[in-house]
């Protein structure tokens, strides 16, 4: 079954990477901010440490493109390294599409997400579950993740909703102290994260209210005074950003 499972998805794959890198997904339309609630946890205590349960933000100015405005959940992180899944990448296609064998069990018509440029052919999944999973890894609460095919059929067989069973394609991976490093250099905010927002319906605006509280925008300020130019060596910019994410100055 697992190798079928490979060759299969395989063959679907260039349908699915075509829509998240070749930019062909439709643009979409933000809710209005009176109908988007801060994200739970962005006034609780700044966390410093990463930990499977946290999530990390990307920055406005992350300079990895296949990161830029993504909201991942660690579910993972050792010594040996890191492992996590995007959240906020949402894909048309439908399980399956990309695993016939799944139609009967799927009744849900669960999509497909993208989890990360690691592992593209191999399927991760989230779910909630109140019994221990011994083929599943845990992360926090009643929040699960695996990537055992059996599992993932058993859990399709209860005919669990999108908001307990989330689906991946990839996963997002960082060796020993590479994603200290990314942390150190200031690409990530670091939060604990909440299952909630992790099966929230609409993840396409998770980044951008995250972003709006961690990184508001403001004006550019220039230091034109000779009495305020005395305080400093140089000359001082604030850079500001508009609404899509971009540096910008006004």
């Amino acid at each position: 079954m697992q190798g079928s499972l490979v060759m299969k998805i395989r063959s679907k794959l260039y349908l699915i990477l075509t829509t998240f890198f070749c930019g062909t997904i439709p643009a979409v339309s933000l809710p209005a901010a009176d109908d988007c609630p801060t994200p739970v946890g962005l006034h609780e205590k700044i966390e410093s440490q990463p930990a499977a349960g946290m999530f990390l933000i990307a920055r406005r100015d992350m300079p990895d493109p296949r990161f830029r405005k993504t909201v991942i959940l660690l579910a993972a992180h050792d010594d040996g390294g890191s492992l996590g899944l995007i959240i906020n990448r949402a894909s048309a296609a439908k399980l399956s599409s990309l695993v016939p064998e799944y139609k009967e069990l799927d009744k849900q018509g669960h999509r497909i997400y993208f989890g990360g440029p690691v592992g593209i052919q191999q399927l991760k999944f989230l779910v909630r579950s109140n019994d221990p999973l011994d083929t599943a890894v845990h992360i926090m609460d009643d929040l699960y993740i695996s990537g055992n095919h059996l599992t993932l059929e058993q859990m399709l067989s209860l005919d669990k909703s999108d908001n307990e069973l989330r689906v991946y394609l990839g996963y997002a991976g960082w060796g020993p102290l590479q994603l200290d490093g990314e942390l150190d250099r200031r690409d990530w905010h670091l939060r604990k994260a909440d299952i909630e927002e992790v099966f929230t319906e609409n993840t396409d605006y998770i980044w951008q209210r995250f972003i709006d509280v961690l990184e508001p925008k403001g004006q550019l300020v220039e230091f034109n005074k000779p009495e305020m130019n005395a305080h400093f060596k140089q000359p001082v910019t604030i850079t500001s950003y508009d609404s899509v994410g971009n540096s910008a100055y006004f």
